[in-house]
């Protein structure tokens, strides 16, 4: 077989868009995993049948896939959370095997890809539980996913935002489904336990919130020894906010260098593991370092509307208040920025630029956050985009079936949500400031 057209930092992105497809939809846990498990049997092989969609076996991925991605097997899950049987995918996760990955610049190696989900825009507990806890941190030293707690910080051991704790809680707690490969089985006993040939790498990969939660499990993985069977572990992180402060984002940089022993460096901006890539008109990797934040309100250009223009700087404020209440000094992991470009129209609909709304805003947010990374197809007049990350998406399934119970969620529908979420976000802590007042 002939290499994919996209190069192994391509590919693991690639495994990242997949499993956020898990945010397309709303229905019960067990309709969200068939949906994205059936999802999934377009781009991989080896996917168990969704039979209520009527497969019959396992899936071999689609011919006009492996030309472009590589041939990839799903070994484990999909698995799936969904904490307050809310209709939505709260966390996600599956694992892909590919017995022949090209490293540039390293050997050529059997390859496995931890796959987690980005945030779900429609997900409150993503927001609330995940993204935004972060006044509070846990001390990494002594971190246990299975019984933590916030405590004091004390300025010299490593910590960790309650929210990224959460989401490691989550993502190690989550046990495959009997229909799922590898079923009944954690993501850690299946790490932990996989046979392996010589020579063989693992990748923690994922975006947005995963950008956050990757790096963090494959650091847990590995101070607890889970990944012993493995020859190399990489982690290829995108769009994260900030997962802990100073001292453990010096542990990670320490403990995976940005470019392994004997490796040759890359000359395209993408093209470095163990480091979390940003597109610098991305609003959400500003988030949590107080530097960043405060570009946050004017990051498209100064809003000539006073409302907006008070509203992004209401959620400027306090985000930085939030960031800053623990005392301790959150910090990126070693990383490096992608040149975004704004844009001035989603589709047909145009944006303004700055923004003139809230909804001009999230529009360009959006963008920036998601298809900025994999490129945007040409529409109407409107010239391709070519993505930072991917050149464009990959290449759009041909499989229709939806599970009984499953609606698909709209962009417009995302977009909505996600401006509900900010002005909730922006309402709780305007009313938290005034309860003393209203209570003197």
């Amino acid at each position: 077989m002939t290499n994919p057209t996209l190069d192994a930092y391509q590919q693991i992105f690639g495994m990242a868009c997949l499993v956020g497809r898990s945010s397309g939809y709303k229905g019960t846990a067990s309709e969200l995993q068939q949906q994205l498990q059936y999802d999934l049997s377009f781009y991989l092989n080896n996917v168990p049948p969704v039979t209520i969609l009527g497969q019959t076996g396992p899936s071999v991925a689609d011919a006009s896939v492996t030309p472009v991605l590589g041939s990839w097997s799903l070994v484990w899950g999909p698995a799936l959370l969904q904490e307050n049987n809310d209709d939505v995918s709260d966390n996600a996760v599956f694992v892909a095997q590919c017995d022949t990955v090209a490293f540039p610049g390293g050997p050529v190696m059997p390859t496995y890809v931890v796959a987690i989900a980005a945030t779900n825009p429609d997900s409150l507990y993503d927001w609330e539980s995940e993204d935004f806890s972060v006044s509070q941190v846990v001390n990494w030293s002594t971190y246990n996913p299975s019984s933590f707690s916030p405590s004091d910080y004390n300025g010299t051991d490593p910590y960790i935002s309650l929210g990224t704790a959460t989401g490691i809680s989550n993502l190690l707690g989550l046990t495959t489904v009997e229909t799922a490969a590898a079923p009944g089985t954690t993501l850690e006993q299946f790490l932990s336990s996989v046979q392996l040939s010589e020579n063989t790498a693992v990748i923690f990969c994922g975006h947005s919130l995963a950008g956050a939660l990757s790096p963090t499990l494959a650091l847990y993985l590995t101070e607890q020894k889970k990944l012993k069977a493995f020859d190399l572990t990489l982690v290829y992180p995108t769009a994260g906010a900030t997962p802990g402060e100073t001292n453990f984002a010096n542990l990670f940089n320490t403990t995976f260098p940005a470019l392994p022993s004997g490796w040759e460096k890359q000359s395209l901006p993408y093209q470095s593991w163990n480091t979390m890539h940003w597109n610098d008109l991305d609003v959400v990797p500003h988030a949590w370092q107080k530097q960043d934040l405060q570009q946050i309100a004017d990051l498209y250009g100064p809003s000539p509307n006073f409302w907006t223009e008070a509203s992004l700087l209401a959620l400027q404020t306090y985000a930085i208040v939030d960031s800053t209440k623990s005392g301790a000094v959150y910090t990126r992991i070693q990383n490096s920025s992608l040149p975004g470009t704004l844009q001035h129209s989603m589709g047909t609909s145009a944006i303004n630029v700055p923004p003139k709304s809230i909804q001009d805003f999230v529009e360009q947010l959006f963008i920036q956050h998601v298809e900025m990374y994999s490129g945007i197809p040409a529409n109407g007049s409107n010239p391709e985009v070519t993505g930072l990350i991917l050149p464009q998406p990959l290449p759009p399934s041909s499989y229709t079936g939806i599970v009984p119970g499953i609606s698909p969620v709209t962009e417009a529908e995302m977009i909505a949500r996600i401006i509900s979420q900010i002005i909730g976000w922006i309402s709780k802590h305007a009313l938290s400031d005034m309860k003393p007042v209203l209570e003197a």
